[in-house]
């Protein structure tokens, strides 16, 4: 008896623990079946993050801090290149020590070259025009005024050999034509023309307006006319400038040819050059002049 209730209770305790165990193992399974049953994970927040080195900026700091499109992609900034500011007037003892060039002259060329003074590149060459930047011996070829390529070593056979002279309206050296008086170029107005009636050539070509508007107060007594004004030919009957028996040689003003002066195009120069080079053809073929 005491042997069969034992067996009984033995085989309860083993219904029971099998109960339990299933039991377990299928809440746990239901458990992993259902989503919501996960516990959460929590997102990280910016704290948690590693810090980089635009988080320690504050908010004014971030404000005005550049990118870094603005530090290395933003567009180059706009050089403001300064204009250079004019010389003042030179007294002559500043550049006394360079020496006057000499004319290129004779009586009764066909024309006579006028410029306004000698630079400091002239005056140590001793020649005209002899700064490489300026245009006036590549002009005179290309307007016809002569029938090869001539450079500033030529210049003392202008006469001979082209019936064509050069002097200066100033003789005294100077760097740039702002070291010189407007007084100063109207008097020397009154020099040039006394050599040019001794001379008596058939044309004169002024180069540069500011020799011409001397030239002009000189013999007017008054400013030239900007409105009227125009390069080329002149018509200075009333002026008589240079007259010799009442003839008046003929004044053709072209624009300077220094390199400093950039107011105006190569291009118009030597169109400009043409007019004056066909002139100077025309006199040699008619007088049968032998160049």
């Amino acid at each position: 008896m005491i042997l069969s209730n034992t067996m009984a209770q033995n085989e309860q305790i083993k219904d029971e623990s099998a109960i339990s165990f299933n039991g377990l193992l299928d809440r746990f399974a239901r458990i992993e079946e259902d989503p919501t049953s996960k516990p959460a994970t929590a997102s990280p927040t910016k704290s948690s993050l590693p810090r980089t080195p635009s988080d320690s900026l504050n908010s004014s700091e971030k404000s005005t801090s550049p990118s870094m499109s603005s530090q290395y992609f933003s567009a180059p900034s706009k050089v403001t290149k300064k204009r250079k500011v004019p010389r003042r007037y030179a007294p002559p003892a500043l550049y006394a020590h360079l020496a006057p060039v000499p004319d290129c002259l004779a009586p009764n060329l066909i024309c006579i070259f006028v410029g306004l003074n000698p630079g400091v590149m002239t005056s140590q060459k001793q020649h005209m025009f002899a700064n490489p930047t300026n245009l006036f011996w590549p002009l005179l070829f290309e307007s016809g005024c002569v029938a090869r390529k001539l450079t500033c070593v030529d210049d003392r056979r202008l006469p001979m050999d082209w019936s064509l002279g050069i002097t200066n309206l100033i003789s005294r050296t100077t760097a740039e034509q702002s070291e010189l008086s407007k007084d100063e170029m109207v008097r020397s107005a009154g020099e040039l023309e006394s050599k040019l009636r001794r001379l008596r050539p058939n044309a004169v070509c002024i180069v540069g307006k500011g020799i011409w508007e001397a030239i002009y107060r000189f013999k007017a007594g008054k400013s030239l006319n900007q409105e009227q004004f125009k390069f080329g030919w002149q018509d200075i009957d009333e002026l008589q400038f240079a007259a010799q028996l009442g003839d008046s040689p003929r004044v053709f003003v072209v624009p300077s040819t220094s390199g400093r002066v950039a107011a105006y195009s190569r291009s118009m120069k030597r169109e400009l050059w043409k007019d004056l080079g066909q002139y100077i053809k025309t006199i040699r073929d008619t007088h049968q002049i032998n160049l």
